[in-house]
């Protein structure tokens, strides 16, 4: 068997844990009974992992890693043996995401595989992913969409297949770090934004109602969201009703996390969360309405002024029932207050 070591897996000649496929390895032409083999050998190393008990899987998953990792790079793979290696570990990859009784360990360990081997193949294990019951999970297969970016925009009905796949996925999304990441991989370059900016504000939505519901601390997951429509060329790529349709998502989202900012005692963390997304918010409606036509938040974070301060900076945006805001006029007709 395979001895763990350091970072590496040291096997003896012919060791058991890789005697299957080392005699397939150097082949240039791999035969169906030899892509089964294959992948009955990655099918066995995942089991392993999955049928420990849960105090056990830590360390194997990282051996599971590792081993798979290494024997993709082998020195002495064909090409042949590589494709086969990368299709049959998707493969496994697709039917243990998709099932339900697979642990978030084994799923995830899977996830970092498919990240490590970064194969276009693994798009479909990663669009799988997105449904998991996991966080972890959500969280890697977006983070595997984001990595293959380049793949998906230049194949329209791939893209197309992501997107709905993420949008959905976003709109169930309970956990920040994974909806951050889901973000992410939506940021299509500027060229493309007409694709994505239906699932953006879907999710924008959403995710606005449940704070309207109640949910006044913000987890900071709309950092992303907010850096894709700051990238140079985004906001100019998209039509005046789109521009509008932003202006008021970004506003009310910029109200209540002004709001929230104001509230006494938070930690450090979210105070920093709050501040990104209040600068990221207001630079987009800069860009959106011209810079001196409302309010200055990022000044007034900046100058170290108090949360209240900050809080009237964007009522100078958004307006209250004391006064009206830069955003309270057409064409962004945004309700005053940004209710």
């Amino acid at each position: 068997m395979g001895v763990y070591s350091g970072t590496q897996w040291c096997r003896a000649q012919g060791a058991p844990d890789t005697a299957i496929i080392d005699t397939i390895r150097t082949q240039t032409q791999i035969s169906d009974s030899d892509q089964r083999r294959i992948g009955e050998w990655i099918e066995a190393q995942v089991n392993k992992l999955k049928t420990l008990p849960d105090d056990q899987r830590g360390p194997s998953a990282i051996k599971l890693r590792e081993l798979l990792r290494t024997q993709f790079e082998n020195a002495g793979n064909s090409a042949a043996f590589k494709d086969q290696f990368a299709s049959r570990v998707v493969a496994v990859a697709v039917a243990q995401l998709g099932d339900s009784g697979t642990n978030p360990r084994t799923g995830q360990t899977l996830c970092k595989v498919l990240l490590d081997l970064n194969r276009p193949e693994a798009v479909a294990a990663f669009l799988v992913g997105l449904k998991s019951k996991d966080a972890g999970v959500r969280m890697l297969s977006a983070s595997g969409l984001a990595a293959h970016r380049a793949i998906l925009v230049a194949d329209k009905a791939r893209l197309d297949q992501a997107i709905a796949a993420l949008r959905d996925a976003g709109l169930a999304e309970t956990e920040g770090v994974a909806l951050d990441r889901m973000y992410w991989a939506l940021a299509v370059p500027p060229t493309q934004v007409a694709s994505v900016f239906d699932a953006f504000m879907a999710i924008l939505d959403q995710r606005l109602k449940k704070r309207r519901e109640g949910a006044a601390a913000s987890d900071g997951a709309e950092i992303s969201a907010l850096e894709f429509f700051r990238t140079s060329g985004v906001i100019g790529a998209l039509s005046q009703p789109q521009k509008e349709q932003l202006a008021r998502a970004v506003a009310t989202f910029m109200r209540l996390d002004a709001q929230r900012y104001a509230t006494p005692n938070l930690q450090f963390s979210e105070i920093d969360r709050l501040q990104r997304l209040l600068d990221g918010a207001e630079e987009i409606l800069v860009a959106l309405v011209g810079a001196g036509k409302g309010g200055d938040v990022r000044g007034a974070l900046a100058g170290g002024q108090t949360p209240k301060q900050v809080l009237q900076q964007v009522h100078a945006w958004v307006g209250d029932a004391n006064q009206q805001g830069a955003l309270n006029a057409a064409p962004w007709n945004v309700p005053a207050g940004a209710p």
